[in-house]
């Protein structure tokens, strides 16, 4: 009978070891492994999203050059060519009483247009520099909110990492203690039932093993969506998830300057330039326009039926004063528009700086919990290490059995893992502070989680 539960229990390991590794492929040894700038280095090579933000810089700087080019005059050249043939068909002239001639004749019109006063065309080019501002900080929103996406998944296949450990050191664990066990009622001195619970042990360490690699997997595949699949695994170091000085992040960090220093608030600031700039630019049409024309035309005719060639040369320069009086309201329309259209950029600018002040308000709550509750986790640690001291001193003295140091040493083990979670729980959220005030430094955060 004994024989008959060990095959089984043999076979339920190998089965659940095979499972896990069919289901999730996650090597356990010799994955590549990727630090977070190589990450974000692969999300600005990948993702067609900064591609889109790069054209989108482009068009707005043609636009400003088409809004300067505006002021410049109206320079054009018309050549006409005509041919001319003539034929008379009956005349009271006695002397050209019928006859036919062809002739040609070449104008050459030379003509410059200057606006002098045109304040629509002089403002629309403040409204293409705003426009122009404002592209480049909705990109610069888009590529801080990729960026903390980004190095969020990152940090969520780090914890998935840490899960994977803790449940490796249940398994290496429960497995020890099972082979103790094995021994100890091969040598009649523990009951078969005691080994049976530890098998099912065994067996739900091993389950949760393969929940924690799962888990892993999904992580993965949620940072996938921005650097592409090729590697298995994160960087990171002990080290790298140090303690957060809370004073010193206060200081630099505060909620006056979240409302100023946030992405989101810049874009709605400059949302509200451009909506001034257009509210200007139609200010200007109920002001007159004038401009000054010069237009020197070439006429050459080679002759005619009735007498010969002339060259003649005709120059004009004017003066145009234009003054619209009525269109049907539309000016004054387009007026209370404008006005509108600032009303609606000034709201979002407060809804961005309450968002701004009430996310950070949040974070900083959320890392003062944090902190917490890794100093509580490291209490807990040190307390292990002393149980784990003092239960190995027991066992020398023959007071206490190995399960009860294995037992110790799988806490002391497992508070390990919850220590480096709690702090990587505290490096997530500084990740998303940082995001908040637009200073996520990628480069910065890397060279600390692989210090």
């Amino acid at each position: 009978m004994f024989s008959f539960f060990r095959a089984l229990r043999q076979y339920f390991c190998i089965w659940a070891l095979g499972t896990s590794i069919v289901l999730f492929s996650v090597p356990l040894a010799g994955a590549q492994t990727i630090t977070l700038s190589q990450a974000y280095d692969r999300m600005l090579s990948s993702d067609l999203e900064f591609e889109i933000l790069d054209l989108e810089d482009d068009v707005a700087e043609e636009l400003v050059r088409q809004a300067k080019g505006e002021r410049y005059p109206r320079v054009n050249l018309s050549v006409n060519y005509v041919n001319t043939r003539q034929e008379i068909k009956s005349s009271d002239n006695t002397t050209f009483s019928s006859g036919i001639s062809t002739f040609p004749t070449t104008t050459v019109s030379f003509s410059v247009v200057q606006p002098i006063f045109d304040l629509p065309r002089w403002r629309s080019m403040g409204v293409a520099q705003a426009e122009a501002e404002l592209v480049k900080a909705s990109a610069e929103v888009v590529r801080n909110r990729m960026a903390a996406r980004m190095s969020s998944a990152f940090a969520g296949v780090a914890r998935a990492q840490l899960r994977v450990e803790r449940a490796k050191a249940f398994v290496r664990a429960r497995s020890q203690l099972e082979s103790v066990l094995s021994l100890q009622v091969d040598a009649g001195r523990e009951d078969i039932d005691v080994l049976f619970r530890a098998q099912g042990n065994t067996f739900g360490a091993r389950s949760d093993l393969a929940e924690a690699e799962f888990g892993k997997t999904e992580a993965l595949f949620e940072l996938y969506r921005y650097t592409g699949p090729g590697f298995e695994n994160v960087a990171f170091r002990d080290r790298g998830l140090s303690s957060v000085n809370m004073n010193r992040l206060k200081r630099t960090f505060s909620r006056a300057t979240a409302k100023s220093m946030s992405p989101e608030v810049q874009a709605a600031q400059a949302g509200v330039i451009v909506a001034q700039k257009q509210q200007a630019r139609q200010k200007g049409n109920f002001y007159p326009t004038a401009s000054l024309s010069v237009d020197v035309t070439s006429e050459e005719t080679d002759g005619s039926l009735f007498g010969g060639g002339s060259d003649v040369l005709t120059s004009e320069l004017g003066l145009n004063v234009t003054q619209s009086i009525y269109e049907g309201d539309v000016r004054r329309s387009k007026m209370r528009e404008a006005d509108l259209r600032i009303q609606i950029a000034e709201a979002r600018v407060k809804q961005a700086t309450d968002l701004a002040g009430q996310r950070y308000t949040g974070l900083m709550s959320s890392m003062k919990k944090a902190r917490s509750q890794v100093s509580a986790v490291s209490l807990q640690l040190r307390k292990a290490d002393q149980a784990l001291v003092a239960t190995q001193d027991r066992e020398q003295a023959g007071r206490v059995g190995a399960e009860q140091t294995m037992e110790a040493r799988l806490r002391r083990d497992t508070l390990r893992t919850d220590v480096k979670l709690a702090r990587l729980r505290v490096v997530r959220l500084q990740f998303e502070l940082y995001a908040l005030f637009g200073s996520l430094d990628i480069d910065a955060i890397s060279g600390q989680l692989d210090s």
